[in-house]
């Protein structure tokens, strides 16, 4: 995994450990479904060019943005 990745992710964990509202919930989500978006159309494209280690890659990143979207409803859910 690239670095440049991992921060990606570490900001947005803190960003979402950070938030207080609902308005900077949002925008998180937003940003993660857009992201999530962009790997989806990669990984169609990765496959449909036999690449399997790019769309391997690919795959492992989205599951980091699976897990922080899963971080996401949890934090909405009241307790």
């Amino acid at each position: 995994m690239d670095r440049q990745f991992l921060m990606e992710i570490m900001d947005i964990n803190e960003k979402l450990a950070e938030a207080q509202n609902e308005a900077a919930m949002k925008e998180i989500e937003s940003t993660v479904r857009a992201k999530q978006e962009e790997l989806t159309d990669n990984v169609s494209r990765a496959f449909e060019q036999d690449d399997f280690e790019k769309a391997k890659e690919i795959l492992t990143k989205m599951r980091y943005f699976s897990n922080v979207e899963e971080k996401i409803k949890l934090k909405k859910i009241p307790l």
